[in-house]
């Protein structure tokens, strides 16, 4: 567990000034020789190409520092601009490689009127919590988040957009204001979105390369399982029954109105399956149907938590409870809600008519075709095995 976590923005009379730490006893790593020496690391160079956001790390004499600088953007407005754990020397600074920007970029968005400092106690708990985190909940915590929820409304629908007027649509649509800079380059890494310039143009471009999704699935293994006979059959005919009407009504949710369901619907199971004891519960029950009596001790759990638990899957139609005649209650996922990255085929033909309506620029059009060419799911499946032989 790192020592500590401490924000820093730069003051043109007093170098690196401490904003605010947690916990408040903290002193390691911040005294103005060592902030000093970590900020001119972290911001070597003149230009705004060499000052972006980037994470590094420090080893000194007693402990270790895993830092996160916001760029030069927030430096030069006197913004908060970076973040650092405090760590043992025993400790590895990667681990936080990818939960260090996470929680900067939280702290750089809350920057006006100070909210960052009221947050900081929850976010540095969420450090350790995010290291643990499967591949699957760091996607799904990209749909969590707000800001980045609105940014792929956007690009599922336009496909590409200027960073200067995703930044002012943003801005009229969740009421902040962003450094798109600091916000897309989780995006980036994890390959949905593409960034580049083009001639001719005043901001960077943004390209969506993968559409992200929540969608909820069937239990093909708690079918199976109920079908082959593996719970009394009173339990079964009602599930079946149960589940196929559920999901008969979803998809014609999907096929109404496909946009307004699917982002509704991520904004709700994301937070199930970030909450630490209901995704062990989702996990379970995708291995199959349990007794509910089963579960406290598979989860080391007290049962009165679990129930209640089950009770929030229940009540957002993830799972279903239902008693046998002999009075035992099971629990089985009425839907299993998935993560799926999607290859934005239908930007195809909608860059198509944009770039012949004149809608956008014809080079920012015909640049954004190429990225779609390159991110084919064919394309880079072919550049793999060249890479490979």
């Amino acid at each position: 567990m790192p020592e500590g976590l401490a924000v820093l923005k730069w003051d043109n009379e007093l170098g690196p000034v401490v904003t605010t730490k947690t916990p408040k006893k903290l002193n390691r790593g911040l005294d103005p020789t060592t902030a000093m020496r970590v900020y001119g690391i972290a911001t070597m160079g003149e230009t705004e190409e060499s000052q972006r956001p980037g994470f590094t790390s420090l080893v000194l004499d007693e402990f270790k520092l895993a830092v996160y600088y916001g760029g030069l953007n927030n430096h030069l407005k006197g913004h908060p601009s970076m973040v650092f754990l405090v760590l043992e020397l025993e400790e590895d600074p990667d681990v936080y490689k990818d939960a260090l920007p996470e929680i900067a970029t939280q702290v750089f968005l809350h920057a006006e009127d100070d909210e960052y400092i009221d947050m900081l106690p929850r976010l540095y708990k969420q450090i350790v919590r995010y290291t643990q985190m499967t591949p699957e909940q760091r996607q799904v915590s990209i749909l969590n988040d707000p800001i980045r929820r609105g940014i792929l409304r956007i690009l599922m629908r336009n496909g590409t957009v200027e960073s200067s007027e995703l930044e002012q649509t943003i801005f009229e649509e969740v009421g902040k204001e962003i450094d798109a800079d600091i916000v897309l380059r989780p995006l980036v890494k994890a390959g949905i979105i593409a960034t580049g310039w083009v001639e001719g143009l005043s901001s960077e471009v943004i390209y969506l390369t993968r559409a992200l999704f929540l969608l909820r699935n069937v239990s093909i293994d708690t079918v199976r399982a109920v079908r082959s006979g593996e719970i009394p059959g009173e339990v079964a005919g009602p599930f079946l029954d149960e589940t196929k009407e559920f999901h008969k009504g979803y998809s014609a949710g999907l096929r109404a109105d496909l946009h307004e369901t699917v982002w509704r619907e991520a904004e709700e199971l994301a937070q199930h399956l970030l909450d630490v004891d209901s995704y062990e519960i989702l996990q379970i029950l995708r291995e199959g149907p349990r007794v509910t009596s089963e579960l406290p001790k598979m989860l080391d759990l007290p049962e009165a938590k679990v129930k209640k638990k089950i009770r929030e899957l229940e009540k957002a139609d993830i799972a279903v409870r239902l008693k046998d005649d002999s009075g035992n209650e099971h629990v089985l996922l009425k839907s299993n809600p998935k993560v799926a990255t999607v290859y934005p085929e239908w930007l195809i033909q909608s860059t198509v008519e944009s770039y012949n309506e004149e809608d956008i620029p014809s080079r920012q059009a015909i640049h954004y075709l190429e990225v779609l060419k390159h991110s084919h799911p064919t394309v880079a499946a072919a550049f793999e095995v060249g890479a490979s032989d």
